[in-house]
């Protein structure tokens, strides 16, 4: 899993290597956008400790011109610093420096964008721009502390800005100067520098692995990267000691009927992302004898399942899957979001969308399923939800900072007091431009005939936290944490970011709906789609 930016605005996608073309998850093949996302994201890559002391291994900032060979092998990282899959990348090679000491050298890049005015953009907002900035400072002045502290900030990289002064300060960094350095034009010189060799390589995703000068194009997995390092260095004691291959037993249970039930991405990513390359697997309907008692054992609210057998305790991949995995017997059940809710009542014609209010994707979704409505009168939207964590003390956040939260919180007010033509209607103006919404909701829904007043006071008054508490709760009930994903009459989950790409899973299971026979916007099956989360 990666994450792209284009120009100064990044989108996420999914993609096995570095192609600049996203090649996140096509709703009609199907392995639903969802489940890849909550393989791989909602699972968070949180496996840090923050107790952990800075390694031994080498930590430098490197210029746009080749990489010196200061070891034997000089690894590259390009990444964003609030990216959960950068910051998974980032652990797997801070274990691999471990094993491997000075022998191999870390050159870490930010993938960011600096306007003409001198000003740096990136994808997860302004948190993540002061955080690269902090990590400039670090690498200068304590380079040897760079890896500690990038595992310790890991348990608590979406609130970064919580939790930096603490792992700095466990890591015998001095707080105060980098406070000073971060906020100063220092820092910004420094980011500057360290962004000319991702933008020289036209990197764009997050995790982008180089080592000794060339692409990477294998995992982002402690084993893989030591497999590519031992191919430079064989030599070393840690390659002489590489674990065998296990094979794996794993039963998926499913819906032969759901069209986008279909796991092979699961099981692509399996393979690729934990290199689960001898996988001995076992389909089950879920309506079957079988399947109708591992939906009992494993108490499953939805499909596809994952189920493994004990084998997977001995392969190398367990130690990534392990707190994702819930054990029932002997067995092990992957936490990843279903696709079709089981033991639901089901509602015909129905669609809901799950977003975050900046994601990119999410915006798209927004504009598509304004069309799709208007083009199939007879689809009943059941609501616009948001994806956002409480903290527990009355405050929330979001995977794109404090401005998505506030007008996450603006639009569970819109959606309160208006009608969902009156919402819609909001969504064009605001989507627009929607990361400088703290600037223009007001002339959106001005024009849209809202009380600006009353939106405003429910905004930032109790009962905007309220709803946004609701939309939460009902979002973690599911498990939904990937920005768009839409609940089909009221089981079945799918991604889309096109108004054509919706209409062909909508009518895939509802044809008789009055037009269904449009094509809309985008182009279906063959539109990149794609997600934040």
């Amino acid at each position: 899993m990666k994450y792209k930016k284009e120009k100064h605005v990044a989108h996420e996608r999914h993609a096995a290597h570095t192609a600049p073309k996203s090649q996140f998850w096509e709703p009609m093949t199907i392995a639903l956008v969802l489940v890849i996302v909550v393989l791989l994201a909602y699972i968070g890559y949180n496996s840090m400790s923050g107790q952990q002391q800075p390694p031994s291994g080498n930590s430098t900032v490197i210029n746009n011109t080749t990489p010196p060979k200061q070891a034997n092998v000089t690894l590259e990282l390009f990444v964003m610093s609030k990216c959960p899959y950068g910051v998974q990348a980032e652990t797997a090679v801070k274990n691999v420096i471990d094993k491997f000491g000075g022998d191999v050298n870390l050159s870490l890049h930010f993938i960011a964008s600096q306007g003409a005015d001198g000003t740096f953009s990136s994808l997860h907002g302004n948190t993540e721009v002061q955080e690269d900035l902090r990590q400039v400072c670090i690498m200068k002045y304590y380079p040897t502390s760079l890896i500690g502290y990038l595992a310790c900030v890991a348990n608590g990289y979406s609130n970064i800005e919580q939790v930096w002064e603490s792992c700095a300060s466990q890591n015998n960094i001095d707080v105060n100067k980098i406070t000073t350095c971060s906020t100063s034009n220092e820092a910004s010189s420094l980011l500057a520098s360290n962004i000319q060799r991702t933008n020289q390589l036209n990197i764009q995703s997050s995790p982008t692995i180089y080592l000794n000068g060339k692409p990477y194009n294998g995992a982002a997995s402690e084993n893989s990267i030591t497999k590519a390092i031992c191919a430079v260095t064989p030599g070393s004691d840690t390659c002489k000691n590489l674990p065998p291959e296990v094979v794996v037993g794993l039963t998926i249970v499913s819906d032969k009927n759901c069209i986008v039930c279909d796991p092979s991405q699961i099981v692509s990513t399996l393979q690729s992302r934990f290199e689960m390359n001898n996988l001995s697997i076992k389909n089950v309907d879920y309506s079957s004898d079988e399947g109708k008692a591992l939906v009992q054992q494993f108490n499953l609210t939805g499909v596809p399942a994952y189920i493994f057998n004990s084998s997977i305790v001995s392969h190398s991949g367990y130690s990534s899957l392990s707190q994702y995995l819930r054990k029932v017997g002997s067995s092990y059940l992957l936490l990843v979001q279903p696709v079709k809710l089981v033991n639901v009542v089901e509602r015909n014609n129905t669609v809901q969308l799950f977003v975050m209010s900046w994601c990119p994707y999410g915006t798209a979704a927004e504009i598509a399923m304004n069309e799709l409505l208007n083009a199939i009168p007879d689809l009943k939207f059941l609501g616009l939800y948001f994806i956002a964590t409480e903290s527990g003390n009355g405050t929330f956040t979001s995977l794109h900072g404090q401005g998505e939260v506030e007008e996450n919180l603006r639009q569970v007010c819109v959606i309160r007091y208006y009608n969902t033509s009156t919402l819609f209607n909001y969504l064009v103006c605001v989507d627009a431009n929607v990361a400088n919404s703290s600037n223009m909701w007001r002339q959106c829904a001005t024009n849209s005939k809202m009380d600006v007043a009353k939106i405003g006071n429910c905004s930032t008054g109790d009962e905007g936290k309220a709803l946004l508490q609701d939309n939460i709760k009902l979002a973690n009930s599911m498990s939904i944490y990937s920005s768009p994903t839409l609940i089909m009459n009221n089981n079945t989950m799918f991604n889309a970011v096109s108004a054509e790409q919706m209409r062909q899973v909508v009518c895939g299971y509802n044809p008789a709906l009055a037009g269904c026979n449009k094509t809309l916007s985008g182009q279906g099956t063959s539109t990149t789609s794609g997600g934040c989360g």
